[in-house]
């Protein structure tokens, strides 16, 4: 990465050791609005509830689902009036589809109060900037934002508290940002559970091309394909389980999820997929010329330095993984007995599941200590589980 966008990004990884972020939040943000309580908007209010947060949040969305926000205390108030949800507060969050953000976010910043935070939870993040930029008459400031956590069933009954814990929250302010603004969400991001990390929209985009976008079309076209094959050689269907099916996830979404992105972002994503088959042809060449060893050195060398690049003081000898058995309750009674046991679990997710033979589970523990007792812990309760390689 060249130095001009290295210095582009700043994270807060140390622990904070100032004033508490809840603090801060009630100080600065005493009226909260979250447009849009699905999964995203939805979770982070319930999280700033069970922070204790002192002051209002303010829900706009569909009255059903604004209805079952309030019944899991997710919000305060639901306001089927845009301008009237978004009055007064200090803080508004868009957290709404990205073509509905591209829509509503002009019109918040003009009819917000003198001097609120507007933000979002999008994707894709330099349209916004540039639009935020040429909103004229804007009373408010704009600082967007993108939390690096989702899941693939959506809306408010999906909704977590614990859904940003551990994780990034990519913050991108523009040229006009105001710093205070900046540094009041990274202590609001920090109360969600989550490390903010601070960086130019463009470089934004560059990243979450290579990261998210390209490989969910590289999902899309391994499944399409396998699909057509699947016509001649109807077998594939049931045995693309397994790596296949890890590989393949995302093309489970559902288009509206992923559609605007796409296209918002579509430079750096044609870009990033010319720069795919570039690799993808060098590896198909040296696979040829039986000279694979060199390609794969380096895959596995980058690879494995990913499990170090976690938020926070995560280690990769805390990670684990564990053979779970098909059997109803089983990731319940593996969280339990860790807990019981004082072994606090940071992150946990199946890494592939095979009806009636079980999977694996990717466990992260707080520290290497509770990852080799959470291993005795499993095989002594009959499961088998190793420290991860």
């Amino acid at each position: 990465m060249p130095t001009e966008q290295a210095d582009a990004i700043s994270e807060i990884h140390e622990p904070l050791t100032f004033p508490d972020p809840l603090e801060l939040m009630g100080v600065e943000f005493r009226r909260v609005s979250i447009i849009g309580v699905g999964l995203i908007g939805g979770s982070i209010g319930l999280r700033m509830k069970a922070m204790g947060y002192p002051g209002v949040i303010v829900g706009h969305d569909h009255p059903e689902v604004l209805e079952e926000a309030i019944m899991r205390g997710a919000i305060d108030l639901g306001v089927g009036d845009l301008a009237e949800a978004a009055l007064d507060s200090d803080l508004i969050i868009l957290a709404t589809p990205h073509s509905e953000t591209l829509n509503l976010l002009p019109t918040l910043l003009k009819t917000a109060k003198q001097g609120a935070l507007v933000t979002d939870t999008s994707g894709t993040k330099s349209e916004l900037a540039a639009l935020a930029l040429d909103t004229k008459g804007a009373r408010a400031d704009y600082v967007g934002g993108h939390p690096l956590a989702g899941g693939s069933r959506q809306g408010i009954s999906n909704a977590d508290p614990d859904l940003f814990v551990s994780g990034y929250y990519l913050l991108t302010p523009n040229k006009k940002s105001v710093p205070q603004h900046v540094e009041s969400l990274k202590w609001w991001v920090r109360t969600l559970g989550a490390y903010p990390l601070v960086l130019d929209p463009a470089l934004h985009d560059q990243i979450t091309a290579a990261t998210t976008h390209v490989p969910l079309l590289i999902a899309l076209a391994m499944t399409n394909w396998v699909s057509q094959e699947s016509k001649t050689k109807p077998l594939l269907q049931k045995v693309a389980v397994g790596n296949f099916q890890t590989m393949t996830t995302l093309a489970a979404l559902p288009l509206e999820v992923w559609e605007a992105v796409l296209k918002s972002n579509q430079k750096e994503v044609l870009s990033a997929l010319k720069a795919f088959r570039e690799s993808l042809d060098q590896c198909e060449r040296d696979y040829r010329a039986g000279k694979l060893s060199e390609f794969w050195q380096q895959s596995h060398t980058f690879q494995r330095a990913l499990a170090r690049e976690k938020p926070g003081d995560w280690e990769s000898q805390c990670e684990l993984v564990v053979i779970a058995p098909d059997r109803a309750g089983t990731i319940a009674h593996i969280t339990t007995l860790l807990a019981d046991n004082d072994i606090n679990i940071r992150d946990i997710m199946v890494l592939y599941v095979r009806e009636r033979m079980g999977g694996r589970l990717r466990v992260v523990v707080a520290t290497k200590a509770e990852a080799k007792r959470a291993v005795e812990l499993l095989t002594a309760h009959g499961y088998g589980a190793r420290l991860k390689d």
